[in-house]
């Protein structure tokens, strides 16, 4: 099956033509200028273009699959019927993502957590408890799949129809906001795909390289580091489209504040979770894998602290990206791969996984400082303000201390230890006057609105339901 979802994965890729980041970023950008009229255009040739790329993306999908792996994974045509039905949902899901692209670029990205964080995982968790009640295939698992996808994407119609984020004109016309869109998304499109291949990279080259068992361990840590990047992406959906509106609005000057506050609240968010992967690697292995993959400890800090670095320098990607500099985002995603694939050929069939995990991260790294660098000569914007370069400090200082307790055997890995750091950390964050009064008067307010919520809003809704 890993060759039928890399294929489809990458077909999609490409068929999404960039145009999920592109169409928000030029609808708040539009806006911003007061040239509401353009966004009629660039909308309804999103649509159009999303629409074709989908179906081609249907047609050649089969082919692809049986042309690069039908003989040698699927010599029986099994996977390729699987294929069949897997490819139908990519249609849906290009113009699902492009109704959600365009609510976000209206700032409307609450309808992302409707479809994607609600309707998709529960239609999914129906239509798939029903094909194992009735004791299905698995092309009947994959048509579940399949179903909850076009059962969302019918609700996200009708909600389109109900409630748009703008009056519809039906006008076909192809004229310069296209032309933009086109020439901003073709990069990122380049740019995601490239960056989708170097976590393929390591992994086919260590098959190549090294046995199979160096693969399971590597394949089963390298994931676990995308949850560092969960906060920022979470916070760059709703970045993107802001300082977008504010570019178009030529107020680049109040970006720089925006940036370096976001990027503190990303890391110093993100840190715990780096924290357990750098301080206690053998022990979350072990209990998400099993004793024999605690030798994959040394990769996971690696990696770990590679991949941190995409929150520690913070939204330079959303800030170039809303800046239109799509093109050097597509340089660096290019430099990068190329890299990665350097390093990886030099180094693992001599430190094997320690190699690949090393080669991953300073390819990683080199982006965000390329990123960083270019933010600063362009924008005259960074985010290592004095607060922030103290927030540096505190965080190397816990995770030296840390491994030093752990050396000492002071710390075990248990549960309880963990939970009093991160109680610890988020004390000696307060202490440290990393926030500004208007940080502190937010948190203020959010405390307020909790707990109301707990006081009068819960036990109210709790009554309703009751009666």
């Amino acid at each position: 099956m890993f060759p039928c979802i890399t294929i489809i994965s990458i077909t999609r890729a490409v068929a999404t033509l960039g145009l999920h980041e592109g169409v928000p970023r030029y609808i708040a950008y539009f806006r911003g200028r007061h040239k509401e009229h353009k966004i009629q255009e660039l909308i309804i040739s999103a649509t159009i273009m999303g629409l074709i790329a989908g179906v081609l993306a249907t047609l050649v999908s089969p082919v692809l699959f049986e042309y690069l792996a039908g003989k040698g994974f699927d010599a029986q045509g099994k996977i390729l019927s699987v294929v069949s039905i897997m490819i139908f949902a990519i249609p849906f899901t290009i113009v699902l993502n492009l109704a959600v692209a365009i609510y976000r670029g209206f700032d409307r990205t609450n309808v992302n957590t409707y479809f994607y964080s609600i309707i998709r995982p529960v239609s999914l968790l129906g239509f798939a408890s029903a094909a194992v009640f009735l004791g299905v295939s698995l092309r009947g698992i994959v048509l579940a799949d399949l179903l909850s996808m076009i059962f969302t994407f019918g609700v996200m119609s009708v909600y389109f129809i109900k409630r748009p984020p703008f009056k519809p004109e039906w006008k076909l016309k192809f004229g310069e906001p296209t032309k933009q869109l086109i020439r901003y998304s073709l990069p990122l499109l380049i740019s995601a795909t490239l960056l989708n291949l170097m976590t393929w990279t390591d992994t086919i080259m260590l098959g190549y390289f090294k046995s199979t068992e160096v693969v399971g361990v590597y394949s089963a840590v390298y994931p676990l580091v995308g949850f560092l990047s969960m906060i920022i992406g979470s916070m760059g959906f709703v970045y993107i489209p802001v300082t977008s509106k504010l570019w178009g609005e030529n107020k680049p000057e109040s970006l720089g504040p925006i940036y370096q506050i976001m990027t503190k609240w990303c890391f110093m968010l993100t840190f715990p979770v780096f924290a357990l992967m750098f301080v206690y690697p053998e022990f979350l292995l072990t209990k998400l894998y099993g004793a024999e993959y605690a030798c994959g400890a040394t990769i996971l800090r690696i990696l770990a602290l590679g991949f941190v670095t995409n929150s520690y320098f913070g939204f330079n990607y959303h800030t170039i990206m809303a800046s239109g500099d799509s093109d050097f985002l597509m340089k660096c995603s290019v430099a990068s791969a190329g890299m990665n694939a350097l390093l990886n050929f030099i180094l693992i069939p001599q430190y094997g996984m320690v190699g690949a995990a090393v080669a991953s991260s300073a390819s990683f790294t080199s982006i965000e400082v390329l990123m960083t660098l270019r933010t600063w000569k362009k924008q005259h914007m960074h985010p290592f303000t004095s607060m922030y370069r103290r927030v540096t400090l505190v965080g190397t200082s816990i995770i030296v201390f840390m491994l030093a307790a752990r050396k000492a055997l002071l710390l075990s890995g248990a549960g309880w230890e963990y939970a009093a750091f991160v109680i610890v950390y988020f004390v000696i964050i307060k202490a440290a006057n990393v926030m500004d009064s208007t940080e502190l008067n937010m948190i203020s307010e959010i405390r307020k609105v909790i707990r109301y919520n707990i006081r009068i809003r819960i036990p109210q809704a709790l009554k309703s339901l009751a009666s």
